[in-house]
């Protein structure tokens, strides 16, 4: 079943109640569920967690459709090219954002939706 699952709702798997409330309320959505508990993501500054738990995400999708689709081992080349990839993220978004784009904007999240 996890292999048919985009990697987006692999990173938020275990957000669900938190990921409903915010199409409910038109709060910003969570961007990590139980990934938050991988050390990479866990120990991160705030402004790089939903990025490189979106990178994890996409790995794992790929890990485990090929697992599930193909026969025989995988290599280390995921492990390296995400290593790789957060890396990149740390080198580039080292600092913090200056500005914080406004989410109170209903209808942003829940178009055609009634007020």
């Amino acid at each position: 079943r996890l292999a048919q699952m985009p990697s987006s709702t692999i990173q938020i798997i275990g957000a669900e109640k938190a990921l409903f409330r915010a199409l409910k309320t038109g709060t910003r959505p969570p961007k990590h569920g139980l990934l938050f508990q991988h050390p990479s993501v866990n120990s991160a500054p705030k402004w790089q967690r939903g990025k490189i738990a979106r990178a994890l995400s996409s790995k794992i999708a790929i890990a485990v459709r090929i697992d599930v689709y193909r026969k025989g081992a995988l290599d280390n080349s995921l492990l390296d090219k995400l290593t790789k990839r957060i890396e990149t993220i740390q080198k580039i978004y080292h600092e913090p954002p200056k500005g914080r784009e406004s989410f109170d904007d209903k209808s942003r999240f829940m178009k055609g939706s009634k007020k």
